[in-house]
């Protein structure tokens, strides 16, 4: 049976805030038109408590989208039963204080949200203990359900409301004290927002956000609208899914000549233009896209965007090196989470329609459409194929350790032989070993140098590259906007003095985005050198597994020492020792019987020997470059910041540090 509880509030409401950028500005008379109220909203979840293999929350949202949030009496009607006889098996308080016929639900302040969770917690909890292990997030049997209706109000001391404080399981009444109300009634459908089924981008947003409801009684966008709609600019595009196809088929089409704009507006006018994905820089700028700003506002505005700014590029880059985000479309894009790959490209995150399909909870992406984040990687992969070896780093170490294990022979054809004059059959076993691990580390060593960093290093500065380019892009938009709010304030200024203060204002605020872009920078230029090393170990520790003929790389190499620096070795040695007896024996020749006989126990010592060997570098020295070698090599002969060095920001930098020079003489 399917049951309701209360759910816990969104922790961070990108629908609330962030979202209103979804509705396109006609949906509230204009692009001028002033930001509509919220009404406050609330959240209640509603649990799956059917046995794991029963349950089914697709069909627990559309029973939701059906009948909205109904109290158990109503639930109890609506199935035939008979509500007396129901409430005869229910405790004795929950009767007297009409729990069945409220709905309940957890505000949005901090003891609303840290209650909601704890509730979430314990759902998981108690599964896990009947199967044994813990139930992450993403498998919780749940379905978040936001409420905004301007009918609620809150139990005040002074004042009553439609929604009552409610204590945990007791009298209903009073303002809450732990964040949980109860409201006595249903709740219909047009007044709720119903995770995984209605999308923030449908043109009713912004009523829902006011407490008003959905215009058509739902937020489920029309589905089946035609693909080439996202190949011509004109028309609305009213929906996430419409947004996510067109963002798709424009990187399919453009690869890194793509254009980032900030409101849907301009993403319908420019066919090369995908939404850049800085949801709060994109509000701020919204807000102000038709003011006219004196300086005093301008400065409050200025601030604002950095802010948000910072934020933003903070939260894309958390949300492209999330490791459940990482592993989840690392099966589906390619095998990133294997070498544990740390970041995803940014132009892959925009391409999924990122920056208006999706609500993200901080910290918890559960919620994410995966799927679409990987069908946008790999478009983006196709797109511009500097991203492979960021999206299938496993696939990139077999090939490098491919590259390694095809060369081992010619390792050894090339190496040093061992000096056969020294006589020391006894220490052959000894000798040979300690000439093996010399020989493969320094090849090794020498592939790491040689080849491995310099391709390494190569596509990664490609990928790097990309990310700094789509970073400044997005600077690029914003900055532009900027401008225009700027140009629009200068034109109703009062003074000259304020047109100054303005346009002061607007350079410090450019300023303050290139400064950020470059700090994100640093941040991918570290974790992609980071993941060099990752990718070079991983190379190095495949040449130890099992390949396509059965044998690793490091048994190959055994071989053809074997064949090539072994047996010769060997040969020598008992030829050394077959003349030393000759001399000794005083003979001035040795019969046929005789020299049969020494030739015989030669080759037996030879034949003893070469098994010995063999067992000897079978059993010992298989071993490789660790991940620690890497990073000490990488250090010494591949520094990060040289190898990434972008000789584009060196110049600015100096651009800059000449024009500070200039005025300051």
């Amino acid at each position: 049976m399917i049951t309701t509880a209360m759910a816990s509030a969104v922790v961070l409401a990108v629908i609330g805030e962030a979202a209103v950028q979804a509705a396109p500005s006609g949906d509230s008379g204009g692009a001028a038109a002033v930001q509509q109220a919220h009404a406050d909203e609330y959240t209640h979840i509603v649990i799956d408590k059917r046995p794991a293999g029963e349950v089914d929350l697709d069909e627990l949202r559309q029973s939701l989208s059906r009948n909205g949030l109904q109290t158990t009496k109503s639930r109890w009607l609506a199935e035939g039963k008979d509500v007396a006889a129901e409430l005869r098996k229910l405790p004795a308080g929950y009767v007297d204080n009409a729990h069945h016929e409220h709905v309940f639900m957890w505000d949005s302040t901090k003891k609303g949200i840290e209650g909601a969770n704890a509730l979430e917690d314990r759902e998981a909890f108690y599964r896990s203990k009947n199967t044994g292990t813990a139930a992450p997030a993403t498998e919780r049997h749940a379905v978040r359900v936001k409420v905004r209706w301007d009918a609620l109000k809150k139990d005040g001391r002074v004042f009553g409301g439609t929604l009552k404080g409610d204590a945990g399981g007791g009298p209903l009444g009073g303002a809450s004290t732990n964040g949980a109300w109860a409201y006595k009634g249903d709740i219909p459908r047009k007044y709720l927002y119903i995770e995984g089924i209605d999308d923030p981008a449908h043109p009713g947003m912004s009523q829902w956000l006011a407490g008003k409801g959905w215009p058509e009684g739902t937020g489920v966008c029309a589905t089946g609208a035609s693909s080439g709609r996202a190949k011509r600019s004109a028309p609305a595009l009213a929906c996430s899914d419409d947004i996510a196809r067109t963002q798709r088929e424009r990187l399919r089409a453009h690869g890194d000549d793509v254009e980032y704009v900030t409101s849907l507006e301009e993403f319908e006018k420019n066919p090369k233009a995908l939404l850049s994905p800085l949801r709060e820089t994109n509000k701020v700028l919204g807000d102000a896209r038709n003011a006219e700003l004196g300086a005093q506002d301008f400065e409050k505005f200025s601030t604002k965007v950095g802010e948000a700014f910072e934020r933003d590029l903070r939260a894309a880059h958390e949300l492209t090196t999330d490791s459940g985000l990482l592993a989840r479309v690392g099966a589906k894009a390619g095998r990133a989470a294997e070498l544990g790959a740390k970041a995803l490209p940014f132009v892959g995150i925009a391409a999924t329609g990122y920056a208006i399909a999706e609500d993200v909870k901080s910290g918890d992406y559960a919620n994410l459409a995966f799927d679409s984040v990987a069908e946008g990687l790999q478009v983006a992969m196709t797109a511009q194929p500097e991203f492979a070896p960021l999206l299938e780093p496993v696939l990139l170490a077999e090939q490098l350790a491919q590259l390694v294990y095809g060369e081992v022979a010619g390792w050894i054809a090339e190496q040093k032989q061992l000096d056969h004059d020294r006589g020391q059959w006894d220490g052959a076993v000894k000798d040979l070993v300690a000439h093996r691990d010399a020989q493969w580390r320094n090849r090794l060593e020498g592939q790491a140098l040689e080849k491995l960093f310099p391709q390494l290093n190569e596509k990664f500065k490609r990928v790097l590259d990309s990310d700094v380019a789509t970073l400044k892009k997005w600077a690029k938009a914003k900055k532009e906007a900027v401008a225009r709010i700027s140009e629009r304030s200068q034109g109703r200024a009062a003074s000259e003095a304020e047109k100054q203060r303005i346009r002061a204002h607007e350079t410090a605020l450019k300023k303050k985005i290139d400064a950020k872009v470059w700090e994100q920078q640093d941040a991918r230029t570290e974790l992609y050198g980071d993941q060099i090393a990752k990718v070079a170990a991983g190379a190095f520790a495949t040449v130890l597994k099992p390949g396509k003929d059965g044998k690793s790389g490091f048994d190959t190499f055994n071989d053809q020492f074997v064949e090539k620096s072994v047996k010769p070795y060997l040969d020598k040695l008992i030829g050394k020792i077959s003349d030393d007896e000759f001399r000794a024996s005083g003979a001035r020749e040795w019969g046929q019987a005789e020299l049969t006989r020494r030739q015989a126990r030669w080759k037996k010592m030879t034949e003893d020997k070469l098994a010995e060997v063999r067992r000897a570098l079978s059993d010992g020295g298989r071993t490789t470059l660790s991940e620690e070698d890497v990073r000490k090599m990488q250090k010494q002969y591949f520094p990060v910041k040289d190898t990434f060095r972008d000789p584009d920001r060196d110049r600015d930098r100096i651009f800059a540090e000449l024009v500070r020079d200039q005025r300051n003489r």
